[in-house]
């Protein structure tokens, strides 16, 4: 079995007109289930000891907080020099584990004027179930 963690960018719901966000990125990573507990430990690892032996409260990851130029949210001060090595560090644990990483990226304006003229069924609540009805 594999556990499979997946996270959007560029989500704006139904808008697919937004000229800021005219791409939509879903991206995950898959882990087996025999592994997971060794790369949440070494991941929890290199995070504490990147934030001072304790993670702060609350805490999640956004590669927006991290790699920003001043560094956002938790990353706030952080010099960019540790906040890329830590980036760095991160990437080599997923290939050090051998998990897989996916992505996949969708224009949302060939998605909103479909080759065909398809009449698209969009449901905000449900973004990633899009399907086309004749």
């Amino acid at each position: 079995m594999h556990f499979f963690y997946i996270d959007e960018s560029g989500d704006t719901g139904a808008n697919l007109n937004d000229a800021h966000q005219p791409v939509m990125v879903l991206g995950g990573v898959s882990v087996r289930d025999e592994g997971w507990n060794a790369t949440q430990e070494m991941l929890n690892r290199k995070l504490r000891d990147f934030f001072g032996d304790a993670l702060p409260a609350s805490f999640e990851l956004h590669a927006k907080d991290l790699l920003s130029l001043e560094g956002d949210g938790f990353f706030a001060g952080k010099p960019l020099d540790d906040r890329r090595a830590l980036c760095l560090d991160l990437i080599s644990l997923l290939a050090e584990r051998s998990h897989g990483v996916h992505y996949i990226a969708l224009d949302k304006n060939k998605i909103r004027n479909t080759a065909l003229g398809i009449a698209l069924s969009y449901d905000h609540k449900q973004p990633y179930l899009v399907g086309f009805d004749p």
